[in-house]
């Protein structure tokens, strides 16, 4: 086997003993001694590809213990998404517009789903966090981002949940700079509310309307802020009022 050179190839055959070995999140990982044997580079090079991999959350040094493997969560890529959301320059409102209409697309499709096949107990559960968003105060943020993620978790798909959850924490970031009108709770609530009438009725498409309406008030609010011209509503559908 050829001896890998750059740091990335080193770092990806580590990752490839990891998947090789079924190693599991938080088993230990393979002694540096041994990593040296089986890549063949050196200690320092080990040393500096594990520092990488734990920057990146697929390992974990835990001082006094050891090195496992880790859980490669969202922290790292949460880190990325918002350091490129809020970096200034020309782009800003590009970026901002994609990492909303990534997640509309997400959303849109696992709220059409929901709408065909969903526990009857979600929609209490639903209204619950409607009613928290009519009032003020930091738990109606909280009733916001709890609202999306019932709905992601009812579709039963583990990426897309995290996605979304790691879409909305950095968007609300973001939105926080832009300096625009913030949404008033008993507006916020109405649109969350059109979700639900249209999960009861289990009307797929009128459920992906209404999460569409949704997303257009946000991009109002972001267009209103300070990246002017962040992107307009979405045109409403014939025969849709």
């Amino acid at each position: 086997m050829a001896r890998p050179q750059r740091s990335e190839e080193i770092t990806k055959r580590i990752i490839d003993l990891i998947i090789e070995r079924a190693l599991p999140p938080g088993s230990p990982m393979p002694t540096e001694l041994s990593l040296v044997e089986d890549i063949g580079v050196s200690r320092n090079s080990i040393r500096e590809a594990i520092k990488a991999l734990q920057a990146l959350g697929i390992v974990e040094i835990r001082h006094g213990y050891g090195t496992f493997v880790g859980s490669a969560g969202s922290e790292s890529l949460q880190t990325w998404l918002l350091f490129r959301t809020r970096t200034r320059g020309a782009s800003d409102a590009g970026r901002l517009r994609d990492l909303l209409e990534v997640r509309e697309m997400i959303e849109t499709e696992l709220t059409s789903r929901v709408a065909r096949d969903h526990r009857p107990e979600l929609i209490e559960e639903l209204q619950d966090r409607v009613a928290r968003m009519r009032r003020k105060g930091p738990d109606a943020a909280v009733a916001d981002r709890e609202f999306h993620d019932l709905i992601c978790a009812e579709a039963g798909f583990d990426l897309a949940r995290e996605l979304t959850g790691l879409f909305w924490d950095v968007y609300q970031v973001a939105e926080a700079e832009l300096g625009g009108p913030s949404s008033s709770p008993s507006g916020t609530a109405k649109r969350h509310q059109a979700i639900i009438d249209a999960l009861v009725l289990g009307d797929a498409e009128a459920a992906a309307e209404a999460v569409h309406r949704h997303f257009d008030e946000v991009r109002k609010r972001a267009k209103a802020g300070r990246y002017g011209g962040f992107g307009e509503a979405r045109p409403a559908p014939v025969g849709r009022s």
